[in-house]
């Protein structure tokens, strides 16, 4: 079954002008290949997009699925996450492999709701809009969590998403969207959003950070019982996926540290990450994370106390002086922010990236642009493919 709508026949027009398949996926091998080396010749690009951008937007979403249908129906989920990556294949340029018959990759979605909702936050399915968990920790049952000891590794949401990931084995045999086979099926559970990103969704962002001046035995008993719980359910997936309890590198985010100055985060946050870091990763294995918003200051002490080697960026983030700051060994993603492609037009994008290409390119060939941070749904394609073009004619090193 089809769910969604192409773009229209302008913008395809306007994509196939820009490149050819063949081409731009022997680009993409030869850069990427380089790029992990170090050597790159070219800047590549990527692009953060996900399924709100087709579910959310009634031009492409004809059928009105719904997250709440989606995010409970095996099936419905598997044949949707398919399309929605045919489509990026077919219809979103950056560099990954692109054209029919490309390899389709994906797990289970649960947008950013999952852990909270482990946790016990309520989740809403507001209408038009994402999932959403709701703060329940107060005053009056602050410490229910300590009483009831660590959610089940397989429970809640997490039981439905190793259900998912079950069932998508089973459809993935023999199947294919837009003529783009699906290779490959991702386990779910193995990340975390980060001990105090959960700390505020589950008390309330304001609240948490009250606590941290008022009450911080209650905030790091909490961190803690945060932190030891993921690093319980992570091990737990990984003996199930068959996955090593220590990897050589692991992925991790923490958005809501950007409210934090770098003393409080050194002090009270950094020890839980260094927990996170110690349990599992190996000795001498690395960290990615994802820190979206205005947390550049917290790099350094990252780089060094999480030997953290890749940093996936947000806005604001000065380019240049992040890349000189951190080293030519250290992968930085960033660019235009979204606010800033959604308000400006194709010339103005052109000019953007340019600029931050020629920002970034004296200290490092370990940058990869991208837009800070996540393509919103009805953000038109054309603002991708100015960022694409933009790239490819002025990032040649």
């Amino acid at each position: 079954m089809k769910y969604f709508e192409s773009p229209d026949a302008a913008y395809i027009e306007k994509l196939h002008a820009a490149l050819d398949y063949g081409e731009h996926n022997a680009m993409v091998q030869k850069t990427n290949a380089l790029f992990d080396k170090g050597q790159a010749d070219r800047m590549p690009m990527t692009v953060g997009i996900n399924s709100r951008y087709l579910l959310l937007d009634p031009k492409f979403n004809k059928k009105k699925i719904t997250y709440k249908e989606f995010t409970y129906d095996s099936r419905l989920m598997f044949e949707v996450l398919a399309e929605f990556n045919a489509f990026c294949n077919l219809y979103v340029p950056y560099f990954h492999e692109m054209g029919p018959g490309s390899p389709l990759s994906f797990g289970p979605d649960f947008q950013n709701f999952a852990e909270a909702a482990w946790f016990g936050a309520p989740l809403e399915f507001p209408e038009n809009d994402v999932p959403a968990v709701h703060a329940f920790l107060n005053e009056d049952n602050k410490n229910m969590l300590f009483d009831k000891g660590f959610p089940e590794p397989l429970s809640g949401i997490y039981e439905v998403g190793f259900r998912h990931y079950e069932n998508f084995l089973k459809y993935a045999e023999h199947y294919e969207a837009e003529g783009c086979p699906v290779k490959e099926i991702w386990p779910t559970g193995l990340t975390t959003d980060g001990p105090f990103t959960l700390a505020c969704e589950m008390c309330g962002t304001t609240e948490m950070c009250v606590r941290l001046y008022e009450d911080e035995a209650y905030a790091k008993q909490l961190l803690g019982y945060i932190t030891d719980a993921v690093i319980q359910r992570i091990k737990a997936f990984r003996k199930v996926w068959g996955v090593p309890q220590k990897l050589e590198s692991m992925f991790m985010a923490d958005d809501s540290i950007a409210l934090l100055s770098e003393e409080m985060y050194e002090e009270i946050v950094l020890p839980f990450h260094k927990k996170l870091v110690k349990e599992l990763v190996t000795e001498n294995g690395t960290l990615f994370i994802h820190l979206c918003g205005d947390a550049t200051r917290h790099f350094p002490t990252i780089q060094r106390e999480l030997r953290c080697n890749r940093f996936d960026t947000g806005f604001p983030v000065k380019h240049g002086e992040l890349c000189k700051t951190l080293g030519p060994d250290t992968v930085i993603m960033g660019g235009p922010s979204v606010a800033f492609l959604q308000n400006h037009g194709e010339e103005e994008i052109e000019a953007e990236v340019k600029r931050i290409i020629e920002d970034v390119k004296p200290y490092t060939r370990r940058f990869m642009m991208r837009e800070g941070n996540n393509i919103p749904p009805f953000m038109e394609l054309d603002k991708v493919l100015a960022m694409y073009r933009a790239v490819l004619k002025y990032g040649k090193y």
